[in-house]
């Protein structure tokens, strides 16, 4: 009997924690799915950037805005593929940042950035004499 399936390794399960680089609703054949980086940091001196879709959970807080740049996020899955290398100009270039292609079963959301406190304008200096 022979078996025309070929098994390849799946990596098993891993689970990578880090933040949101970027994030980019897709329409591709009549579907919508949510394109996110995540920025995963692997020592002191190196990170990664970990690219996955998704059509549902994530999605919806894109849409409601719930989910934003910044905010940690804790995946698991699989990884897919692993990309270091570019080409430019016809010449292999490395990525600053190697990347993951990852297939994310589950998440689970984490803190969100502080916003931005707002800074009240001074009153303008006038010239007037100021009375003692």
């Amino acid at each position: 009997m022979t078996d025309t399936y070929k098994k390849l390794p799946d990596f098993q399960q891993t689970v990578l924690h880090g933040r949101i680089a970027h994030m980019e609703m897709v329409n591709y054949e009549d579907r919508k799915f949510l394109s996110v980086t995540l920025v995963h940091t692997i020592s002191d001196t190196a990170d990664i950037r970990v690219k996955f879709t998704n059509s549902n959970g994530l999605l919806t807080a894109f849409n409601n805005g719930t989910l934003v740049l910044g905010q940690e996020l804790t995946i698991s899955g699989t990884i897919k593929g692993i990309r270091s290398f570019y080409m430019k100009d016809d010449v292999l270039t490395p990525l600053k940042m190697p990347e993951l292609q990852f297939r994310c079963m589950s998440y689970a959301f984490g803190s969100r950035p502080q916003p931005k406190a707002e800074i009240t304008p001074m009153a303008e200096p006038t010239l007037e004499e100021v009375t003692f």
